[in-house]
C-alpha cells in the first residue's frame, strides 16, 4: 500500500548482479545485507558486485583476474575455463551495491560468501 518495495525483492535485485557462472559452480554460503533507505516500485536501480577475494577465471562472458593483493572485473572476456579445479577457487566472497540511478543514491551495501559446490571439489 505504500508503494515501498519489500526487502526480499531487494535480495532478488542483489543477486542480479552476480556472474551466471557463480551460480553454476557456487552456492551462497552467507549474506549480509545493510539497507541504507528505502525506494519505491517506480524507482531505477542499478546493481552492482565486485569481487572482494581473488576468484581466477569464471565464464565466457566474465573474468575476475587476480592482480597482487586486489582483483579486478571484467566483463565480455572471451575465457574458457579448460579446468574448473584449477581455476576456481574453493570460496568466493563479493560487496554489493544498488543505487539509484537517477542521482546514484545508496539504497543497499551487502556482502555474499560462495562455497564451491560438492560436485565441483576434487575427489
Amino acid at each position: 500500500m505504500s508503494q515501498h518495495v519489500n526487502n526480499v525483492k531487494y535480495v532478488g535485485w542483489v543477486m542480479e548482479s552476480v556472474p551466471i557462472a557463480v551460480f553454476e559452480n557456487y552456492e551462497l554460503s552467507s549474506m549480509t545485507l545493510k539497507y541504507r533507505r528505502q525506494c519505491s516500485q517506480s524507482d531505477a536501480l542499478q546493481s552492482m558486485c565486485s569481487p572482494t577475494s581473488c576468484t581466477a577465471k569464471l565464464e565466457k562472458e566474465a573474468e575476475v583476474v587476480v592482480n597482487g593483493a586486489g582483483c579486478s572485473y571484467t566483463a565480455g572476456s572471451q575465457t574458457s575455463i579448460p579446468d574448473v579445479a584449477k581455476c576456481v577457487p574453493p570460496h568466493l566472497q563479493f560487496t554489493h551495491l544498488l543505487r539509484l540511478q537517477v542521482d546514484g543514491a545508496e539504497i543497499l551495501q551487502g556482502k555474499t560468501q560462495w562455497r564451491l559446490k560438492k560436485s565441483k571439489h576434487l575427489h
